[in-house]
């Protein structure tokens, strides 16, 4: 049986985190995407979580309430154990620079990508193996 990747998404809006779940659902691969709806919702799942339920990878967005991008990956700097068992993708409509510089300095992040991120760029983070 193939095993599929799980993707924490981290982003404030609902909206396309359920277009994103409505469109897995329909390949049967719902299970596979987690959502929190900010950073420290996020962090939360991420320190209770046993090794199996870690995700494969993070799509984060920047600018959320409660708990920004930026204070999430603070926070998850801290969490050493995890950094090499996730990879980390900012998602951000952010055009500006200095954002993108300073994501990119913590050594987890592997890529800060401008949003729309497409359902295609979805399925393939889950399909990759």
């Amino acid at each position: 049986m193939k095993q599929y990747n799980r993707i924490f998404f981290v982003d404030d809006d609902i909206e396309l985190a359920n277009h994103f779940k409505k469109t897995l659902k329909e390949k049967q691969l719902e299970e596979n995407l987690i959502h929190a709806g900010n950073g420290k919702e996020a962090i939360a799942y991420l320190k209770k979580a046993d090794e199996s339920e870690l995700p494969d990878y993070i799509l984060l967005d920047l600018y959320m309430p409660t708990m920004s991008g930026f204070e999430f990956l603070e926070k998850y700097n801290r969490i050493k154990s995890i950094h090499d068992k996730i990879e980390v993708y900012v998602c951000s409509s952010s055009r500006n620079k200095a954002d993108r510089d300073e994501v990119m300095t913590y050594p987890f992040v592997n890529a800060f990508l401008e949003k729309p991120i497409s359902e295609d760029f979805l399925e393939m983070l889950i399909n990759e193996t």
